[in-house]
């Protein structure tokens, strides 16, 4: 079986046999809408869906794409309004189903799809076609951004080739610096499409595959002076997202799923804003809103992710001597791990003190920072030198102005509750 030929094709019998060809006119990539956990772009179906043509008898009208208008959200997650690039694969199959087997990605691979803005058209090269009989199928499936596989170095996501049968896989490796990590979208795989059953459109169901995760700075205190001089998040490394065929009888069912090493490989991930000098100011008292420091997007694996924190604060000697504390606290657990999910949008607001920090976990409904939040879950990470009780210590590590301390971790909270956004936060009845 062979796939369907392309603009380069000359000869006089392909000529003689493509009499009829019909356009695959539009594949409409969907706007970003974030639901609670599980994040899907949704848009009109109809909006931005190019009509199918009927070509003259021996015409070829080439594939076509566009987008309709999403949801905006912040500026390093994507939208259709500034996606400007997308990778597709896609297998003909001739009049068979698709196999996971046997079948090979022997009509597009890896093929970039681009435009300049949200105005102009999608274009690509070279051009492909639907098949001369209307009931040949083919399936398709996408990810967004595009990225070169060939490219010096390598890339992430990387493929494991064209010439491998089964579902399309894609390696993925979380850049470490915050900047250069990527909102990475997947589409709902299109199996067994004809143009009859189509009419020639195709549209692109995209969700998003990482999880997002932002860590808000509030002040446990009225301490006037802190500051986080650095942060970083220390969590899977790399994984492998497999498309595979959904299940039409289950709607959370997105058609991908990620695979891990075992035991799977970390790294460690810093929030830029913390080491800028000079450094990241705590807000001055309990009051105050909390601010935001870094987003991550990250692998939907939570399991044994944790965090470190270095920040400083003011105080006094008995003498009355000004001095500033450095507090160090190393491979502190975060609250709420099972929540990370492809598309979830989890925050951490950290609560610092003088001699201890709380860390609060959310679950935002949308990928926007607005409208409530389901609050997950809750800990009270202390530190001291030398505790009397020996069993005191479930946390990390951590230093004081160098000296070691012992830190210890207290679930502060485990229930569900909502805030809105502007209000006071309350967990156990305590307003920060």
């Amino acid at each position: 079986m062979s796939p369907p030929g392309h603009e380069q094709e000359k000869n006089k019998k392909n000529q003689k046999t493509m009499k009829r060809i019909f356009p695959l006119t539009a594949v409409s990539l969907c706007a970003i809408a974030c639901l609670t956990l599980v994040a899907v772009i949704s848009c009109d179906g109809n909006e931005g869906i190019l009509s199918p043509q009927q070509p003259e008898d021996g015409a070829r009208v080439p594939v076509g794409f566009s987008t309709s208008v999403g949801e905006p959200t912040m500026s390093r997650a994507l939208t259709t309004d500034n996606l400007t690039s997308m990778g597709v694969f896609a297998s003909y199959t001739g009049q068979d189903d698709w196999n996971a087997t046997t079948s090979k990605l022997n009509f597009m691979y890896n093929q970039q799809v681009s435009r300049a803005n949200n105005s102009s058209p999608w274009t690509y090269t070279p051009v492909k076609y639907w098949p001369n009989t209307t009931t040949d199928k083919l399936s398709f499936f996408a990810y967004a951004p595009y990225v070169d596989e060939s490219a010096a170095g390598g890339s992430t996501p990387s493929f494991q080739g064209n010439t491998v049968a089964g579902f399309p896989k894609l390696t993925y490796t979380v850049p470490t610096a915050e900047a250069d990590q990527i909102d990475l979208l997947a589409s709902v795989p299109l199996m067994n499409r004809t143009y009859e059953t189509t009419s020639g459109s195709v549209s692109f169901l995209l969700k998003h595959a990482l999880t997002k995760v932002s860590v808000y700075i509030k002040s446990g205190d009225n301490v006037v002076g802190k500051k986080v001089t650095a942060f970083s998040i220390t969590s899977a490394k790399s994984g492998t997202l497999t498309y595979h065929a959904p299940d039409a009888g289950n709607a959370d069912d997105s058609g991908t799923g990620w695979t891990y090493s075992t035991p799977a490989e970390t790294e460690t991930f810093p929030a830029a804003a913390a080491t800028a000098t000079p450094g990241f100011a705590v807000p001055d008292t309990k009051a105050a809103e909390k601010k935001l420091l870094s987003t991550f997007f990250l692998l939907p694996r939570g399991e044994g992710s944790t965090f470190s924190i270095t920040y400083t604060a003011p105080g006094k000697l008995s003498t009355g001597a000004t001095i500033t504390q450095t507090i160090n606290l190393v491979g502190q657990p975060l609250p709420s791990l099972d929540q990370w999910t492809q598309g979830a949008f989890i925050t951490y607001t950290i609560g610092i003190e003088k001699k201890q920090i709380t860390v609060t976990a959310a679950t935002q409904p949308t990928w926007t920072d607005s409208g409530k939040e389901t609050v997950t879950g809750s800990y009270t990470i202390t530190y001291a030198t030398g505790p009397a009780d020996s069993g005191w210590s479930n946390g990390g590590t951590g230093t004081v102005d160098g000296q070691p301390v012992t830190t210890h971790t207290v679930s502060r909270w485990g229930g569900s509750a909502e805030w809105e956004e502007g209000t006071d936060e309350s967990v156990d009845g305590e307003v920060w």
